[in-house]
């Protein structure tokens, strides 16, 4: 700018002048007096404002204080500045600042500057302003400050005031579009201390329906004015005619609605949808730059969490000086909430909630997928379970502690869990072994009752089922026969049946989106050596092949292994529509292979010697279906099921896992 270097040339001729010129020689006998020392020259104003604006943006506000002129420094004490400054910064959400100088000082002492700030809220909010500087007496420039250099028309009697204006949350939606977590409204239950005739008889009242001591329900409404609301606890809305017809007609009591995050399907679908909750102190750190503060809600799991940005929409709101009596006096900045987007799962809320009814009191878990294309998730349940809603309206100590219990209702047991997997493996074991020629459809296995394929060890099959071959095998669950396999796969290379479990996707995740997951473990050579020490040994080979052993899987992952035995393809499981599964690999299977794990499949819901016929003889609907038992560290073992509709079109597939069931 042209004026930055007429300064720039004003200042060398000052200083130029600033010099004296030397002293006469004195005369060789006559003493002379000492010079007088040259003239101090005042401060600029331009240098005052310099340092001003610096130690402005640095935060060091004693520092711009020791710049005010003594007329502002007494109207103002130091700690009245800095806590000015300090709360108006902090209250509007200041990210950073900058203050840059637009023009030279007037000849008055007055320096034009425009100040930037950039908001969490509200983005980038400038001003223009002007600096007054006024000369002490011994000619140093200072600041002749007021409160309407922290923003134009801001007075020592008016404040800044900042408004939020929270959006409406976006809702998550099941496939056809019914609420699975939706905006209503919750119960706030509360007194108020001008309408009590009888406290002794309003304390013991709510205290004996509401679960609450009447010491804690007094505490929080102590102080508060005679016409005011006092908050005691809050309840879903579905409690307000029982609380009604308990405690609605006690003189102080008051029952408020409010709005709030609800959860129609409650604990159905609690895992999959997750809940919100008030951030902590360190998600504040990490959200304060989005706005966010310690009244909002963040979503902490499922797709509440996975989705937030989505969901949460964008704050809005208005930072406004006003006066003592409220009155708005200038509008610094405006901004309107955006409203979130609303997520669409895959889930159908009828098959989630019967799902979920299904398990009933068994610990476990429970999974309806489709076959063929897209491996769209209708429902995915987990037991024991827990109500999102509490959340919302509020958690007591022994609520904590259940959902912290040893049957760990916080787990999503579909995909966060990874159990042994029993004679559901079966399958891979049979694709192994046919595709590398270990074994064929027409061998014939001997289905005793023991197996003596190892030396010195004696395996056992769960009951005598005779000569098969290897589809009966499959349907009667006849574990010699995949031991034999297991056998042969391992002397061929033991690495094979490991190779082949990836191949259908165990061991890594299954990528599905919205919900967190384990990897599980498929055990290997390397595997075994790194993670416990030891060499790999053929019975671990032929563990393996019947899912035990150190084998570990979740649910999901039996489940869409299975779904691929429709095409071929192992893909994606969708949860979240618009997030399309992806192919993760073709299993590379003959078309006989299939057939053959097909065929045997089929057999077990429709003869007398599938393990699962006397389930499912009243069904007309054929099914392609596996039941498994997984031996673990508990005396009783897991208990698995696997269905689907016969492949001549795509349908839906059922899992269900129960632990020590």
């Amino acid at each position: 700018m042209a004026w930055r270097h007429a300064l720039l040339i004003s200042m060398l001729l000052l200083v130029a002048c600033s010099v004296p010129e030397p002293p006469p020689a004195p005369a060789p006998a006559t003493p002379t007096a000492a010079p007088s020392p040259p003239t101090l020259v005042p401060r600029r104003p331009e240098e005052a404002a310099t340092a001003f604006f610096d130690a402005w943006q640095q935060g060091q506000y004693s520092a711009m204080y020791d710049l005010l002129s003594a007329d502002a420094r007494a109207a103002t004490p130091r700690d009245l500045f800095a806590r000015r400054y300090t709360n108006i910064r902090d209250g509007i959400g200041e990210v950073k600042l900058t203050v840059q100088q637009t023009g030279p000082a007037s000849t008055s002492g007055q320096v034009p500057f425009r100040v930037t700030r950039t908001l969490a809220l509200f983005g980038e909010v400038s001003e223009t302003n002007t600096l007054p500087l006024v000369q002490d007496q011994t000619g140093v420039w200072k600041v002749a400050w007021q409160p309407g250099l922290i923003f134009t028309g801001l007075t020592a009697s008016s404040t800044v005031r900042v408004t939020p204006e929270a959006p409406a949350r976006g809702r998550i939606l099941d496939r056809n579009k019914k609420p699975l977590a939706d905006n209503g409204s919750i119960l706030a239950v509360g007194v108020v201390p001008g309408e009590i005739t009888d406290e002794a008889m309003l304390l013991g009242a709510m205290a004996d329906v509401l679960g609450m001591p009447a010491e804690t329900i007094k505490q929080r409404y102590q102080g508060g004015q005679p016409t005011w609301f006092m908050p005691i606890v809050d309840r879903p809305g579905s409690d307000r005619p029982d609380l009604e017809a308990k405690i609605g007609s006690i003189p102080g009591v008051a029952l408020h609605d409010r709005p709030a995050r609800v959860y129609p399907l409650g604990p159905s679908a609690a895992h999959v949808v997750g809940y919100v909750a008030h951030p902590t102190a360190d998600e504040l750190r990490a959200l304060a730059s989005s706005g966010y503060d310690e009244s909002d809600w963040v979503g902490r799991s499922g797709i509440e969490a996975f989705a937030e940005q989505q969901l949460a929409g964008k704050k809005g709101g208005a930072i406004q000086i006003v006066d003592q009596s409220g009155k708005v006096l200038r509008n610094i900045v405006e901004k309107a909430a955006e409203p979130g987007e609303d997520v669409l799962l895959s889930i159908d809320s009828g098959i989630q909630q019967a799902a979920f009814e299904a398990l009933g009191d068994k610990t476990g878990s429970a999974i309806v997928m489709s076959t063929g294309g897209l491996h769209d998730i209708f429902a995915m349940v987990s037991n024991p379970s827990f109500d999102p809603n509490r959340f919302v309206t509020g958690l007591s100590d022994e609520d904590w502690q259940a959902l912290n219990g040893p049957d760990r209702p916080l787990v999503l047991r579909a995909t966060e869990a990874a159990y042994p997997t029993g004679s559901i493996f079966k399958i891979i074991t049979m694709a192994a072994g046919l595709e590398k020629g270990v074994a064929k459809s027409s061998d014939r296995f001997d289905c005793g009752l023991d197996w003596n394929g190892l030396p010195g060890v004696t395996l056992h099959n769960w009951q005598a089922e005779g000569m098969l071959n290897l589809s009966e095998a499959l349907t009667e669950s006849c574990n010699p026969a995949f031991y034999e396999i297991g056998l042969k796969l391992d002397q061929l290379d033991p690495n094979i049946l490991p190779t082949y479990a990836r191949l259908f996707g165990l061991g890594k995740g299954t990528a599905v989106r919205g919900v967190h997951e384990v990897a599980g473990t498929v055990p290997d050579p390397a595997w075994k050596q790194q993670q416990i020490g030891e060499q790999w040994t053929t019975g671990d080979s032929v563990n393996l092949a019947i899912g035990q052993g150190y084998l570990l899987a979740t649910p999901l992952q039996m489940a869409n292994a299975y779904a691929a035995l429709f095409d071929g393809t192992l893909t994606t499981p969708v949860l979240m529509p618009g997030l399309e599964g992806q192919a993760l690999g073709d299993l590379k299977l003959k078309p006989s292979t299939l057939s053959a794990i097909k065929d045997g499949l089929s057999r077990v819901t429709s003869t007398p010697r599938g393990t699962a016929y006397y389930a499912f003889r009243d069904e007309k609907l054929p099914l392609l279906a596996k039941t498994g038992s997984a031996e673990n560290e508990n005396p009783d073992a897991h208990a698995w099921f696997v269905g689907f509709a016969l492949p001549e079109k795509p349908s839906l597939l059922v899992l269900v896992m129960i632990e020590g069931g």
